[in-house]
């Protein structure tokens, strides 16, 4: 119990006191015993099919949570902020003998900043036939018909959690993605071993959710 001199603040205290709560000690014990492994994952990419069957690592991105201070004459209180800012998501996948999956990934990354001429600017189409542009209409100056808007470019991406024995168990639901960056692709004479070439890609997005499953 917290002496009549530490309530009221004089030496350090402060004028609340630490609540442990109701819960009894069965009930704070844990009911899942085994460890989430890092290899049970499986990733669906909507307008990347060729890339999804090569994933070899991903991640469910970090979250931060700002704060605000309430300044005093003494220290700085700290209190909840309201805007959240989410870390990107990062994959690596395993480039095919034919780099069909890393032409497939850079080729929407050409899609998106259009290097060279205006025309590349969404030239190509979705592979999944999802339409998010709200239709087409037609350009008179131009002679051609131009998309709505720009929502084709965006995807959204479920990363499956799986238990050791292979069942789902939560899903990452990460909304409106698109990619931000594509690493570079390594290759050397000079290794003894077999290695196969892997790529990097980064992805920036809305938000993301995680969901349990019911099992």
């Amino acid at each position: 119990m917290a002496t009549a001199e530490a309530r009221s603040g004089e030496s350090g205290g402060s004028d609340s006191e630490v609540t442990t709560g109701s819960i009894g000690a069965l009930n704070r014990q844990p009911t899942v015993f085994d460890y989430s492994q890092s290899n049970q994952f499986k990733i669906f990419f909507p307008i990347f099919p060729t890339t999804e069957w090569f994933v070899v690592r991903a991640n469910i991105p970090d979250v931060t949570l700002g704060q605000s201070d309430q300044y005093t004459p003494f220290v700085n209180i700290a209190v909840v902020g309201d805007h959240i800012t989410y870390g990107p998501f990062n994959m690596t996948f395993i480039v095919d003998e034919k780099l069909h999956n890393y032409m497939e990934m850079y080729n929407w990354v050409k899609n998106i900043g259009f290097p060279f001429s205006g025309e590349q600017f969404q030239a190509v189409p979705r592979p999944d036939g999802i339409d998010r542009s709200g239709g087409t209409t037609y350009n008179k100056r131009s002679e051609t018909y131009q998309k709505e808007n720009d929502r084709d470019l965006y995807t959204d991406i479920l990363l499956e959690i799986l238990s050791s024995k292979n069942n789902l168990v939560a899903v990452c639901e990460i909304y409106e993605a698109f990619p931000i960056s594509i690493g570079s692709i390594e290759y050397s004479q000079q290794e003894t071993d077999l290695s196969y070439a892997t790529c990097e890609v980064s992805f920036a997005y809305t938000w993301f959710d995680v969901k349990a499953t019911s099992t």
